[in-house]
C-alpha cells in the first residue's frame, strides 16, 4: 500500500510536462470499500459475541475487540480516501515553477509552487535496498528471475527548498525516465544514489 499513490505522465511536450495519479489508487479504494462491506456483514452477524469480547477481563479479547473495531472503521475510510484523493503536478518552462495541486473529492485542498531557481538538484535514490523472501526462494530455486528489490524516491533539493518529496516508485527505469524528463525542463542535473 505504501506505493499505491505513484504518478504517471499524462502530458508532455517540450515546455511543460503534466504527471497526475495513476488509476490503480482508485482501483484499491473500491476494493478496500468492497472489504468493507464484507466487514460490516459479518460484524452484523456476530455482533453479541463482538461485544462480549469487549466485557472479557481478558487483555487479548479486548485487544481482538478493538483490532476488529479498528479495520471496522478504518477500512471504508482508507477506501474512501484512496478512492477520492488526487495528486497532480505541472512543470511548465515557460512560468519557470512546479505546481503540485493536491485535491480531495474533486476540491483544492492545497497548492505548492516551486520555483526552478530553488532547486540546485534532482535527487533519485533507492530507500529501500533489502532483500525479501521472495528474492530468498529464488536464488534457492536458482531460476534467474528478476526481483525489484525496494523502491525509489525522487526528491528536489535546494538551499531555500531543503529536500523537497516529489514522487516514488517501485521501478527505477520509470522514476529516472521522470527525472530526466524534469531535468529536461528545469535545466537542473540529476543525482543517482544507489545503496
Amino acid at each position: 500500500m505504501g506505493l499505491v499513490v505513484t504518478l504517471k505522465i499524462t502530458e508532455i511536450d517540450e515546455n511543460r510536462m503534466v504527471m497526475k495519479r495513476s488509476r490503480f489508487p482508485k482501483a484499491m479504494g473500491i476494493m478496500m470499500l468492497c472489504i468493507s462491506s464484507v466487514f460490516l456483514v459479518m460484524y452484523k452477524a456476530a455482533t453479541i459475541y463482538i461485544w462480549l469480547l469487549f466485557y472479557s477481563s481478558s487483555i487479548l479479547d479486548k485487544g481482538l475487540f478493538f483490532a476488529i473495531m479498528i479495520s471496522l472503521f478504518g477500512f471504508p475510510f482508507l477506501g474512501f480516501f484512496l478512492l477520492f484523493y488526487d495528486k497532480k503536478i505541472l512543470v511548465d518552462k515557460k512560468l519557470e515553477e512546479i505546481c503540485i495541486w493536491f485535491k480531495f473529492f474533486f476540491i483544492p485542498i492545497w497548492r505548492v509552487r516551486i520555483k526552478f531557481a530553488k532547486i540546485d538538484e534532482i535527487i533519485v535514490e533507492n530507500v529501500c535496498n533489502s532483500k525479501t523472501v521472495a528474492m530468498h526462494r529464488e536464488a534457492a530455486k536458482g531460476t534467474g528471475k528478476g526481483i525489484r528489490v525496494g523502491y525509489w524516491l525522487m526528491s528536489l533539493k535546494g538551499k531555500d527548498l531543503g529536500k523537497f518529496y516529489f514522487d516514488r516508485n517501485p521501478k527505477k527505469e520509470e522514476i529516472l525516465s521522470y527525472a530526466e524528463n524534469l531535468s529536461r525542463l528545469t535545466s537542473k542535473k540529476v543525482v543517482l544514489i544507489e545503496r
